[in-house]
């Protein structure tokens, strides 16, 4: 702990670090706007920690929840996972259910929701509209751009949050937790986990027979899609995981980081530069994309020196990545044979 404090304030470290801290804190506070202003008013179950809180309102506040299950969360994640790979979604662990109260115990969020209902009539009880059925201008259309944005809005701001080395915590911790404990894909208990608080919002609305926030339910579904689309946009591309080629003089540190620090294993490579015909040694690293700001980062620190150039993967298969199966295989070899027949046909047509 003490020796993370102190390589934070070092003078080289310093302004980067201060950057990905105010990256991390915008993000967040873009994140708690998402959900305060447009997901939790209106009952739009997402999944998340947001979904959880509303499922709970009518016993506890969504923002004394949040607080909640994000410390539980986080302590469960430095018992499980470790204080390193914990740390990252501190900031988010801090801030975020702050950000909510002040939004939800204010009246920003009464003033706003006033504007966005055109001054209807609206009651409000823990930060939830509970008379949705009431209000004339809430409709199925009108639940649809509510969510388009709310979704919108949580994914920019999860985005930014990942630029900034961080993460938002939550329930991407118990994913973590569960995937190293059963070996399933963080993707696939992650989609779990979300489409089990959907569904469960979903029984509870169509038992009560509450049809707006049934409607509500069910464009959390749709919600929770954009919020993807624009993490995928925005942050990681389409691509799920990233390469490096380093060429360096500290081979040895470079390759105890990513043994160390991202329990994976890294290629050393001879090469010869076309200019000095000087022979260099390069290190390979491929690396899953959440972890490409403590790549940089580390290699800025180990040798600032080094060329580095970063790319995105068409396909990472193999341990630590998707699993290479002959049907892939097939499909590749498939892809390859059509690319050749075009090129064919179009050196015939020439």
């Amino acid at each position: 702990m003490r020796e993370i404090i102190k390589t934070f304030f070092k003078k080289e470290n310093l302004i980067r670090n201060i950057r990905s801290l105010i990256f991390v804190l915008i993000g967040t506070f873009i994140l708690s706007i998402g959900n305060a202003f447009f997901l939790i008013p209106f009952s739009i179950i997402s999944g998340g920690v947001s979904g959880i809180t509303i499922l709970t309102a009518d016993f506890i506040a969504p923002d004394i929840m949040s607080y909640i299950l994000n410390w539980t969360l986080f302590v469960l994640g430095l018992i499980f996972l470790g204080f390193k790979f914990t740390l990252s979604s501190l900031i988010s662990t801090i801030f975020y259910p702050i950000f909510l109260s002040i939004f939800l115990r204010t009246p920003i969020q009464t003033e706003f929701l006033t504007v966005l209902l055109n001054g209807n009539n609206f009651i409000l009880d823990n930060g939830i509209i509970t008379n949705l059925s009431e209000i004339d201008i809430v409709n199925a259309g009108f639940l649809l751009v509510i969510g388009f944005l709310g979704g919108m809005l949580v994914g920019v701001g999860c985005s930014i949050t990942f630029h900034g080395g961080g993460s938002t915590g939550g329930v991407d911790i118990l994913t973590f937790i569960v995937s190293k404990f059963t070996g399933v894909k963080e993707s696939i208990i992650f989609f779990l986990i979300d489409g089990a608080i959907v569904l469960i919002g979903i029984i509870i609305d169509a038992t009560v027979g509450n049809s707006i926030a049934l409607i509500g339910g069910l464009v959390g579904i749709i919600s929770a899609f954009i919020c993807s689309l624009m993490v995928e946009i925005i942050y990681t591309g389409q691509t799920s995981a990233y390469c490096v080629d380093i060429v360096t003089d500290k081979v040895e540190e470079v390759c105890k980081f990513s043994i160390d620090e991202l329990d994976r294993s890294a290629t050393i490579l001879t090469v010869k530069g076309a200019y000095s015909k000087s022979e260099k040694t390069m290190v390979r690293i491929v690396f899953s994309r959440r972890d490409y700001n403590k790549v940089r980062n580390a290699i800025a620190k180990i040798d600032p020196k080094a060329f580095c150039t970063f790319y995105q993967t068409l396909f990472t298969g193999g341990e630590g990545f998707d699993s290479i199966s002959s049907d892939n295989g097939k499909k590749y070899i498939g892809f390859l044979k059509k690319i050749k027949i075009k090129k064919s046909d179009k050196n015939k047509d020439e």
